[in-house]
């Protein structure tokens, strides 16, 4: 009997550390308005399909929530009404979720580059903001990363592929501990984490340097073939987006390919 609990224990451990892709979001309000996008904990992903989507032969980013107020540790998410209550609708009526325009955050890389150098950013001081417990290596690693760079594009390129080559995706990564500000964490000790990680740092990072980016976050919705195909938790992704004048909101990965 003891083997048997040990070793449903060690399974359970084991389930545990493989969750840690998933991120955990904490609902405040009732209708789902408003959460937190947590750079310190996760939950358990679970197997069952979430909804059903029209499939695409082209990966895409099905957008539920912005975050821009970052208070030092976690990311206030503000959910979008009109994506959250077409998959309960369509998760109620156990129908096909189609996705428009509007429902989906567009790649930079749909755009040629000389295009996005001569775009200037958009003006919006609320997604430049920093909270006070940004530490002075953060602001000087943006410094550096980024001044020989002629355009906002190029900045923030640089700041993605930094990231990409620099850190490590791994679903085991060590938490920050307690009162540590989870994006220096991430790039001067662990070095290590999974798409919240990730991007957020690379919001922080394209802040410092004076250009308005904001975290987002929804499913990966992956290529597919015709008709319809499912959407599971481990899908749940968190990305960030930079503004562009003419352009929006535009998707940048920071997790390595």
């Amino acid at each position: 009997m003891k083997r048997q609990i040990r070793t449903v224990f060690i399974a359970l451990m084991a389930f545990m550390l493989i969750a840690a892709v998933t991120i955990k979001l904490f609902d405040y309000k009732a209708d789902r308005q408003a959460s937190l996008l947590s750079l310190r904990e996760v939950i358990p992903p679970s197997g069952t399909a979430l909804f059903m989507v029209d499939s695409s032969p082209y990966a895409r980013y099905l957008r539920s929530s912005v975050g821009i107020a970052y208070d030092g540790q976690d990311w206030n998410l503000q959910g979008i009404a009109e994506v959250q209550e077409r998959l309960d609708r369509n998760r109620e009526e156990n129908g096909v979720f189609s996705p428009n325009a509007a429902c989906l955050s567009r790649s930079y890389r749909d755009y040629n580059r000389d295009i996005l150098n001569k775009v200037p950013v958009l003006n919006d001081p609320k997604c430049l903001e920093l909270p006070s417990n940004t530490s002075d290596r953060v602001k000087d690693l943006s410094r550096r990363i980024t001044e020989a760079m002629p355009t906002p594009f190029e900045k923030v390129k640089a700041i993605e592929t930094f990231l990409q080559v620099r850190y490590e995706y791994r679903m085991d990564y060590t938490s920050p501990p307690s009162g540590w500000e989870p994006n220096d964490w991430f790039l001067f000790e662990s070095k290590q984490g999974i798409c919240g990680n990730f991007n957020s740092a690379f919001v922080i990072l394209a802040r410092a340097s004076g250009i308005p980016a904001r975290m987002a976050t929804g499913y990966y919705l992956s290529p597919g073939n015709e008709g319809s195909q499912p959407v599971y938790p481990s899908q749940a992704h968190a990305w960030a987006e930079v503004g562009f004048s003419e352009l929006g909101w535009l998707a940048f990965e920071a997790v390595p390919p």
